[in-house]
């Protein structure tokens, strides 16, 4: 009998899930539970639209703006760490 995995197990798995790097007894136990949680189906649903969007996507130019305040404020967090 195949494991029931926990929401954090299920998270935890994801990104593996995504890319088809789970071993199939994994893979059946995760789809099992994202077959009846709602929270993980949304999250799972949610991911993969996000990775979609972003695949499917064209490449594009940060603004300088965006880019130099972003730069900024990591470097400001390297600093503090």
């Amino acid at each position: 009998m195949m494991k029931t995995l926990s929401c954090e197990e299920v998270l935890a798995n994801l990104s593996d899930y995504v890319d088809e790097q789970n071993s199939a007894e994994v893979r059946k136990a995760l789809e099992e539970h994202i077959g009846w949680c709602r929270r993980c189906r949304v999250v799972f649903d949610t991911t993969k639209q996000a990775l979609k969007i972003v695949v499917d996507s064209d490449p594009f130019e940060v603004p300088l703006s965006v880019s130099a305040r972003l730069y900024a404020r990591l470097e400001k967090i390297l600093a503090e760490a």
